[in-house]
């Protein structure tokens, strides 16, 4: 059903600033809720709030850490973009390529991608984290370093747990709305927004791959995250429908979610991080080329026009 874009004809510029505006107003809203809903919870204070959303030791506080992460994952990747595209465009859903009902070939294509590329992607993280910066940054890489290291503890202290509904809830708060929200907004909105302003798909791809991986503010692990992000840049372009990049995330997530539960629980001996990682430059080398293969099966079957 159409409604009226009040904003559909604004510059692409000014469409970037509405979208920035949006997620501005809607992360402050949804990170005021959440702290005054932990105070309710905890009856802790909101600057004590604050210290424990980074370093939260007791079980009621991991439970209000991942309602408070899941809430500003909404407010930050999936609110903004429903209001931003309501304001551009009469059809929202067709605006961020919903609609599009994704081919078997193409999930198909999506999932295999999640598993063939990690050789190579473990191989240039492990590059990406030897990187140091000149002398005169010592302060910068140390503080880098010590963000890295914070949020590592956090995520292994979201995925600590022994039971299937803890599972459950870790599938739902670290793969499947990150995956959606995610996708909304870099390939759903941002993409679009920089192949309106640079007149390039390409570019638009490696610009919506950078600022991807640059929002998780983690620099040792920018460069392997970045290759992700042209990875669903491009399946989104190939495909034309949302949903198969969505897809490929949630893959790529839950897969992490999944291996960290096995490994805690004594069911397989392979940590997370070393799920998929190999020195062997054949297998390595071999990954990439399979991968670009897969892409270039899903170029064939769906014979996109790039620009």
């Amino acid at each position: 059903m159409k409604h009226p874009a009040y904003l559909k004809h604004i510059s692409p510029f000014g469409k970037l600033l509405l979208l920035l505006g949006l997620l501005l107003l809607f992360a402050v809203m949804t990170a005021f809720s959440g702290l005054l809903a932990g105070k309710l919870y905890l009856g802790e204070s909101l600057t004590e709030l604050g210290s424990l959303v980074a370093n939260p030791q007791t079980p009621e506080a991991v439970n209000f850490v991942k309602f408070f992460q899941l809430l500003n994952q909404i407010g930050i990747f999936v609110l903004p973009v429903i209001a931003y595209a309501y304001f551009v465009s009469p059809t929202p859903a067709t605006y961020l390529s919903l609609k599009k009902k994704p081919s078997a070939v193409s999930l198909l294509v999506a999932g295999l991608v999640v598993y063939t590329i990690l050789p190579f992607l473990n191989y240039v993280s492990e590059w990406n984290q030897d990187i140091s910066l000149p002398a005169s940054l010592a302060g910068i890489e140390d503080w880098m370093k010590a963000k890295e290291m914070q949020a590592e503890q956090l995520l292994r202290v979201f995925l600590k747990t022994d039971t299937l509904a803890g599972l459950g809830l870790n599938l739902l708060t670290v793969a499947l709305v990150p995956a959606i929200g995610e996708e909304l907004l870099f390939r759903g909105v941002l993409l679009r927004l920089m192949k309106e302003i640079t007149k390039s798909t390409h570019l638009a791809v490696v610009i919506s791959a950078i600022l991807f991986s640059a929002v998780h503010l983690q620099f040792f692990g920018f460069f392997p995250r970045f290759l992700l992000g042209l990875l669903l840049g491009y399946v989104f372009v190939f495909t034309g429908s949302l949903w198969v990049p969505v897809f490929l995330h949630l893959v790529n997530n839950a897969s992490s979610v999944v291996v960290y539960y096995l490994h805690h629980t004594g069911v397989i001996q392979i940590r997370m991080e070393d799920f998929g990682a190999t020195t062997n430059p054949v297998y390595v080398w071999g990954s990439l080329l399979i991968t670009m293969w897969l892409m270039l099966v899903l170029y064939r079957n769906e014979r996109p026009v790039l620009t």
